[in-house]
């Protein structure tokens, strides 16, 4: 029997698609990756089909290409060696939403707006990347390691336990979800803690893998409570450098939740409602912000907020004299309302992503440095950028100190 008819028999007619409109969007993401090549796209509607489909290509000797986002930038689902798309964007269920241990069990292809409209509605919050896209799955931005914005907060490692279908085709559950009666009546296991079966933390073979080792079916993320007042403070500057000593002193403080630092061109992106005024607003941004959203929960939230602002004036008035902790920005009239709201959603989906107001698309160079190494890896960027005549100016810059 032909593979496509043995798809078929697996998940229905319906949910194999080969047609060249549907194979060419399938080919190609945002990214600079050229187009690749793919026989078909399978839709599978649960886990058990997934390893149908698994077992079915090894036997067929196979390359299958999993994929849960609506959207992706880095080229990373662009198959290289042909074979199927598996696309489990139809995989969407928030399962449970566990509000006595503060977790959420979610399928892989949940994004970010169907999640954290769940969840905020409900009063909670995840620690969520800076304004990831509406259609971004939220387990697969965590096993992509995003970094979140907020870095002070109750848990370490957003995703907890997950489900995977090995390559062989074996089922598989990391953490302590691993027990065989999980949420089943008298089962005590809640899937907290990512560590087992064991002694061994099977989820840190997934993190970073691609898709290589296996097939992600669900997961199982932590939340938090949202705060009850939230208060924003800008630290601006001239050069990157002078904000990396603030930096290290608010963090080792615990002052604030989310801290991130944007150049002007990014804060402009995200702040602007187009590129037109995006360019304007640059202008009038100063060339390095940092953002400090400090928040408190239901106790006694002034008396927490009171002592954070106290102790940031005494950590910028001892230690950094030249720079202030200010209220607002330049040009942005209420602009310390809005952003704590925006960093707890992801971007809207009717407006353009942000990373590409300027010029329509981007290219990421994601990677992981110390904070006083910063400048000298802007510096090697801006090099390479003039050496082919890209204009500098127009580089974005978000560093995320974690």
């Amino acid at each position: 029997m032909p593979i496509k008819d043995q798809l078929k028999a697996i998940v229905g007619e319906a949910n194999v698609l080969d047609s060249p409109d549907i194979i060419a969007s399938y080919s190609k993401d945002h990214s600079v990756e050229p187009p690749g090549k793919v026989s078909c796209v399978v839709r599978p509607k649960n886990a058990h089909q997934v390893q149908k489909i698994i077992k079915l290509a090894n036997k067929e000797n196979l390359a299958v290409v999993p994929r849960s986002s609506g959207i992706h930038f880095h080229g990373n689902v662009i198959p290289k060696k042909g074979g199927v798309i598996l696309d489990l964007s139809g995989m969407n269920s928030i399962k449970e939403i566990d509000e006595k241990n503060l977790l959420v069990h979610l399928e892989v292809g949940v994004t970010w707006e169907q999640f954290q409209t769940e969840v905020l509605a409900k009063g909670y919050r995840s620690v969520i990347p800076l304004l990831p896209h509406a259609q971004r799955s939220v387990v697969m931005d965590w096993l992509e390691r995003e970094q979140p914005v907020a870095q002070v907060h109750e848990y370490s490692e957003p995703l907890t336990c997950m489900q995977l279908i090995w390559g062989n085709g074996e089922e598989f559950v990391t953490g302590s979800a691993s027990i065989n009666n999980f949420r089943e009546e008298g089962c005590l296991a809640d899937g907290v803690s990512p560590q087992g079966p064991g002694p061994i933390g099977f989820d840190r073979l997934i993190h970073g893998s691609q898709g290589t080792l296996g097939t992600v079916t669900w997961g199982i993320v932590q939340i938090e409570p949202l705060p009850t007042i939230t208060k924003t403070k800008f630290i601006t500057t001239n050069k990157v450098e002078n904000a990396v000593e603030p930096v290290y002193k608010i963090l080792r403080r615990r002052i604030g939740y989310e801290c991130l630092l944007l150049n002007n061109t990014n804060l402009a992106a995200i702040l602007a409602e187009s590129g037109p005024k995006a360019a304007e607003l640059k202008a009038n941004l100063p060339p390095w912000t940092t953002i400090l959203v400090i928040g408190a929960l239901k106790r006694r939230p002034e008396e927490r907020i009171a002592y954070q602002l106290e102790t940031l004036d005494e950590i910028m008035t001892s230690h950094f004299p030249g720079l202030k902790a200010v209220d607002t920005l330049p040009g942005m009239a209420a602009v310390e309302n809005k952003i704590p709201d925006m960093l707890l959603r992801p971007w809207p989906k009717d407006k353009t992503y942000w990373k590409h107001v300027y010029k329509g698309g981007c290219q990421d160079l994601v990677f992981m440095t110390t904070l006083d190494r910063v400048q000298n890896f802007i510096s090697a960027v801006n090099e390479v950028a003039a050496k082919y005549q890209y204009p500098v100016n127009d580089i974005g810059c978000y560093i995320q100190p974690v």
